[in-house]
């Protein structure tokens, strides 16, 4: 009896081990609530050697300032991500083990990175370009 057992979760776990889920990502479409922030998004994914395709939908948990929407926060192993209210990754949150000795309850290294304003930096950065720097870099001779 106790042959047959072994014999038995010996098969089941090659059987488990042999069966490898190898999906391929297909595409991304972000959800976004009625107010136009996007709330998430679903991952298409397909296993193509079998035939499947799935959707998986990964929803943001919204971070609060002064009761206001601010930023969405995706969860992930060993921290976290974090978007603005159009979808743009603007920061990241590292978990680090090493300091929950000293302090039980801290959440990790939080790292932000606020984007410049698109118009302005490149309004700032054409205005200093001349046709002598232009004809320069494309070695024009006059």
């Amino acid at each position: 009896m106790k042959l047959i057992r072994t014999i038995i979760l010996a098969t089941t776990v090659a059987a488990g081990g042999c069966s490898v889920l190898d999906f391929k990502p297909l595409g991304k479409e972000s959800l976004t609530n009625s107010e136009g922030h996007v709330i998430g998004y679903v991952e298409r994914l397909c296993d193509c050697g079998k035939g499947e395709e799935l959707d998986r939908v990964v929803l943001f948990t919204p971070r609060l300032d002064r009761g206001r929407v601010v930023a969405y926060e995706e969860r992930i192993k060993g921290g976290a991500i974090f978007y603005d209210v159009n979808g743009k990754r603007i920061g990241t949150r590292y978990v680090d083990l090493r300091s929950r000795g000293s302090n039980a309850h801290n959440a990790g290294l939080t790292i932000v990175f606020v984007p410049g304003e698109p118009d302005r930096v490149a309004a700032t950065q054409i205005s200093h370009v001349t046709i002598e720097d232009i004809k320069q870099h494309l070695r024009i001779a006059n």
